[in-house]
């Protein structure tokens, strides 16, 4: 997040317009700087360098959380986030991984049990949204005179950034980086798209996600408001949309899905003039509706945790390359290489790998799963797919080890088209040595039958592809995570057990 300077010299121009809105109210750049500076003097009187030699947290969206952030920045305090959505096992796991000083938390998403199993390695628990705020507001403010002192005798920090995976198929990897590629990247979105101080950002993903955190610091510098709402309140949404200066946000292709069905129900009055949508498969069929629906307002981009922001499709080429996700940007390389990691020519299809300014260091265990060709690192990603003459990427499917050579999205694509299907998820598991897809899907319909005769028709849809062994389930609702990824452990879950 910005540091407290950054946010005073936002404030001098702009002090009582409006900085952030969320459910709670919303704050003008005067309070923002007001509740953190409280938290600054709070934590630097309330606790010693061990605990605050880092900082991971677990709480939804709101405007709390992001003073908290400013104030861990402005301390040099790591802050990392986690997905609140995942079990409390799992979250104890990589917090015994990760081991930080402290753990900020919403106690109201968790039991009191849950609460007791997330309390690892006698880690020190702050808490989001409670009763003891006003508290911390009156011991920072009772001793404000110290802030001075205080900011200025905070040392540098060696950047120790740690971003975690996704987590939908396995427990999340821990990546780090030791030196942050922000200024680049945002200068070059900000100069490419005209962003300043007049657009609203839309804060629609969590912000323990880099999707949501990136996005909302690069406005937030701009001196632009911030707009945080739940992702599932659809009429918080349209009513927020309808504000003039809400110009930009980030989806995932879920959002943007859920977005245009809102839109063909009723009549959304908007101002968005760029939509960022990423993280996931993002099918055609809803690049075409929601273009439709909503505007040529769309952008789609491709990275991952390791690689960051690399790959990028602007509105237009959108529209006219509906089935590619762009292409290569400034700072950034696309290959697409063999088993053996050699390099393949433009249009044989293959494994991707990045080369970009924004790569990972390395995992939290020590390993750089890098290849080098001519000098350069390349991070292998889960993906297959091919490259255009014009460097435009085209995926097939995102299988990592698994090894599949078969275009399954665009499978995925034929399955979505057939009458009373509402959504699809496929993905690729490795049995005794063989190439199992597993595919869930949920329909319009509730008759059982549909239902079966709709399974059938699928797999007539993968035989054609010359997929043998592929198994299709019906269930009520795809599972996706806050940051809109579909959790394929509970795909094989699901089909294991039906």
């Amino acid at each position: 997040m910005i540091t407290l300077s950054r946010l005073t010299e936002i404030a001098h121009l702009r002090g009582d317009e409006i900085c952030i809105t969320d459910n709670n109210g919303q704050y003008s750049w005067n309070d923002i700087i007001r509740i953190t500076e409280s938290r600054v003097v709070f934590l630097h009187r309330a606790f010693n360098q061990e605990q605050l030699r880092s900082v991971c947290y677990l709480s939804k969206n709101n405007a709390e959380l992001i003073c908290w952030l400013a104030a861990f920045t402005t301390l040099g305090i790591p802050a990392n986030g986690l997905d609140y959505s995942l079990p409390v096992k799992t979250l104890s796991t990589l917090l015994k991984q990760i081991n930080p000083g402290m753990l900020l938390v919403s106690f109201n998403l968790y039991t009191a049990d849950q609460l007791n199993l997330l309390n690892v390695n006698g880690i020190t628990m702050l808490a989001v949204d409670t009763p003891t705020d006003s508290i911390i507001n009156s011991i920072g403010e009772l001793h404000h005179p110290e802030l001075e002192n205080i900011v200025s005798s905070s040392p540098p920090v060696s950047l120790r950034a740690v971003s975690l995976t996704s987590g939908t198929s396995s427990v999340p990897k821990i990546a780090l980086r030791y030196r942050s590629f922000d200024t680049r990247r945002f200068a070059w979105f900000t100069e490419r798209f005209g962003f300043t101080h007049r657009d609203g950002f839309l804060l629609i993903l969590p912000l323990y996600h880099a999707a949501g955190n990136g996005w909302a610091r690069m406005f937030m510098g701009l001196g632009a408001p911030l707009y945080l709402i739940d992702q599932d309140d659809e009429s918080a949404l349209v009513q927020m949309l309808a504000i003039n200066t809400v110009t930009a946000t980030v989806m995932t292709p879920n959002l943007v899905h859920r977005l245009t069905n809102i839109a063909n129900r009723k009549t959304i009055h908007h101002h968005l003039r760029w939509v960022l949508v990423g993280g996931s498969y993002f099918p055609i069929k809803s690049k075409l509706a929601a273009s439709a629906a909503l505007g040529n307002i769309f952008n789609e981009y491709y990275g991952c945790t390791e690689t960051g922001v690399n790959v990028l499709s602007e509105s237009a080429d959108m529209l006219t390359y509906p089935g590619s996700v762009g292409r290569a940007f400034e700072g950034n390389t696309i290959i697409i290489v063999a088993e053996d990691n050699i390099p393949l020519k433009t249009g044989d299809k293959g494994r991707v790998a990045i080369s970009s300014y924004m790569l990972m260091d390395e995992y939290a265990d020590g390993s750089k799963p890098f290849i080098e060709i001519g000098g350069e690192r390349y991070f292998l990603m889960a993906d297959y797919g091919y490259l255009d003459d014009a460097g435009r990427l085209f995926l097939m499917n995102r299988n990592g080890e698994v090894r599949s050579n078969h275009d399954i999205y665009h499978i995925e694509e034929n399955i979505r088209s057939l009458p009373c299907i509402k959504d699809v998820a496929l993905t690729s598991i490795n049995l005794q040595g063989e190439i199992h897809i597993k595919c869930i899907f949920s329909t319009s319909q509730t008759d059982k039958d549909i239902s079966q005769l709709l399974a059938g028709k699928i797999k007539a849809q993968a035989t054609q592809a010359g997929i043998i062994n592929f198994t299709a389930q019906a269930v009520e609702k795809i599972p996706y995570s806050p940051s809109g990824k579909v959790r394929l452990n509970e795909i094989i879950r699901t089909l294991d057990a039906a």
